[in-house]
């Protein structure tokens, strides 16, 4: 045998014992700690990717995004323990600037979400540079929810367009209070945007929706007579009994159980993700299988432009750290949910709205009922892109931080006035001008 053959053989029988290609194992952090129905599209993804790509394994851990972002941010800071994938959305929007968010822009089948999705994260990051930086995976409106049964009891009719006018409002307030209920089941110790459902719903019906961007970007008054006309029939509500006096210690989970399982408020204005937390079994802090859930829409102020308006916008989405030592991989796995199976796997299960396309007649879920209650109440709605959660991107510095003040914590909890609020907002308007 001749050097050259014994050396081809020798090299074949080398590569037949190799080691495979090193093994992955990702880390991927989540939001939805204990929203078991999203969880369960979470793993599907998972599952799908590891099917995908032999060998490579991805560790999900889940969080409240509150204890999260702090995290993040101090590994992203000190540069090391970091996931390579992780759930974000607009409570953090400094991390896109900041150079944390890989550019999802190449590697993801787009054509498989919305439209209205992609462009949604399709903004400048850093330096000014405009990227794709999240799969928008939860898209919500901001609803108000009641309980049926005790709007019967009190005897409350809604209206056939389920829009109470502005005074009929409030005398609903007026009656759970009376009740010795709270009317809404609101809790801001862990939400800096919770107690904004009513006073933003409030405005968007009185200004319509181009004066209510306005105001929020700073272009318009606090002072105009038609915003203090706003917070002051919102100071009426508060008076009358609107909130419970636990709405300072109360968090958005123990909200939720206030209003469902416990049944000690009429109505829970909040994100239509509601359903994530609500529509999973009560021993796991989903409401209790007998509550009677309904939807309202906004109430009509008098002389209102806005009535029929709804906020709706992305929720939680799914980024990828731009310095993962895995981005490939990593970008594999959020791809895994641009899949209009995966779209239509989230409805069915969380019954929540979703930037991934969807095949709604393939949608076999137990959730029709709700999904055909939404439809009702919103046949006739005209959408306003934007949320609570993101009215602090429409905000100059400085006033967000005195909104979250005032209207999350001081207005409600009686500790300032309507004039006093308007006074440090408008204060706060012509300081960032």
């Amino acid at each position: 045998m001749t050097m050259l053959r014994r050396m081809a053989v020798v090299l074949a029988v080398s590569m037949m014992f190799a080691a495979p290609a090193a093994a992955t194992e990702l880390q991927w952090w989540s939001h939805w700690a204990i929203e078991d129905s999203k969880k369960a599209v979470l793993f599907e993804a998972k599952r799908r990717f590891e099917a995908a790509n032999p060998g490579h394994t991805v560790t999900i851990t889940f969080y409240e995004k509150k204890n999260m972002w702090p995290a993040l941010r101090a590994a992203f800071t000190a540069g090391s323990g970091f996931p390579d994938v992780f759930y974000y959305d607009m409570d953090v929007p400094e991390f896109m600037t900041a150079g944390w968010l890989a550019d999802l822009s190449n590697g993801v089948r787009w054509q498989n979400i919305e439209p209205f999705g992609k462009a949604f994260w399709t903004r400048p990051g850093p330096g000014g540079k405009t990227g794709t930086w999240a799969i928008p995976v939860e898209a919500a409106s901001d609803e108000i929810y009641y309980n049926r049964k005790m709007f019967k009891e009190l005897g409350i009719t809604v209206p056939a367009n389920f829009a109470f006018t502005q005074e009929q409002f409030k005398d609903v307030v007026a009656k759970c209070a009376k009740a010795g209920y709270a009317a809404f089941a609101t809790g801001a110790a862990d939400r800096d945007w919770a107690a904004h459902y009513i006073p933003n719903a409030l405005l968007l019906d009185k200004l319509g929706s181009d004066e209510t961007l306005k105001l929020f970007r700073g272009e318009l008054s606090w002072k105009d007579p038609r915003v203090v006309e706003v917070f002051r029939y919102y100071k009426d509500l508060i008076d009358l009994g609107a909130y419970a006096k636990t709405l300072s210690s109360m968090t958005l989970a123990e909200a939720h159980r206030y209003f469902h399982a416990e049944q000690k408020a009429c109505m829970f204005p909040v994100g239509s993700w509601y359903t994530g937390r609500a529509f999973v079994p009560p021993d796991k802090g989903g409401q209790p299988k007998e509550f009677e859930l309904g939807m309202l829409n906004n109430p009509q102020m008098k002389d209102g432009k806005g009535h029929g308006q709804k906020f709706l916008g992305v929720a939680g989405s799914l980024s990828v750290a731009a310095k993962s030592p895995h981005l490939p991989l990593a970008i594999k796995v959020a791809d895994a949910f641009a899949d209009v199976e995966i779209g239509n796997m989230w409805m069915a299960r969380t019954g929540v709205q979703t930037g991934i396309k969807t095949e709604p007649a393939k949608i076999d879920s137990p959730l029709k009922w709700y999904f055909d209650e939404y439809a009702r109440v919103n046949k006739s709605t005209k959408w306003v892109d934007l949320t609570a959660q993101q009215v602090r991107l429409l905000m100059k510095p400085g006033l967000w931080e005195t909104y979250v003040a005032t209207v999350n914590q001081g207005l409600p909890n009686k500790v300032i006035g309507p004039d006093e609020a308007l006074a440090k907002l408008e204060e706060a308007r012509l300081r960032g001008k």
